[in-house]
């Protein structure tokens, strides 16, 4: 029977650098950050999965990644751009996975929300949530 891989480690890197490689509006993070980090940025936010379907041969993957977009631009159009790029790039272009294959992508969710903080500082959050179905492989 084939054993049933968790395949977090393996999307977060291909999702990384086909962000990292693949824009060049901002910088793509995918830990948190203890300092602060110049605006406009990519964060790799939460991650779920669950699978789908497994046989003695392979098993299908459900994996939601969030995309957090932050950005300190005079109004949305920065982070609404940058969301559109995000959501182009990531429909067109299939995750370099090693052991899995990308059977399927769809945009979930998008949103995009200001915030303003106690410090009288402010930033727009985008949030993007992209579904991927995700076979593993030999």
């Amino acid at each position: 029977m084939k054993q049933n891989r968790i395949p977090f480690n393996e999307v977060q890197k291909a999702l990384y650098e086909v962000l990292s490689k693949g824009q060049n509006t901002c910088e793509v993070y995918d830990s948190i950050a203890v300092e602060d980090l110049p605006l406009p940025y990519i964060w790799l936010g939460a991650f779920h999965g669950n699978p789908t379907f497994h046989n003695k041969n392979h098993a299908i993957h459900m994996i939601s990644q969030q995309i957090d977009i932050w950005s300190d631009g005079k109004g949305k159009k920065e982070v609404n751009t940058i969301l559109d790029e995000v959501s182009t790039l990531l429909t067109n272009y299939a995750l370099p996975l090693n052991n899995y294959r990308q059977l399927d992508v769809n945009i979930a969710s998008y949103q995009a929300i200001g915030e303003r903080y106690e410090d009288k500082t402010s930033a727009y959050h985008g949030i993007l949530v992209v579904e991927y179905t995700i076979e593993e492989i030999d």
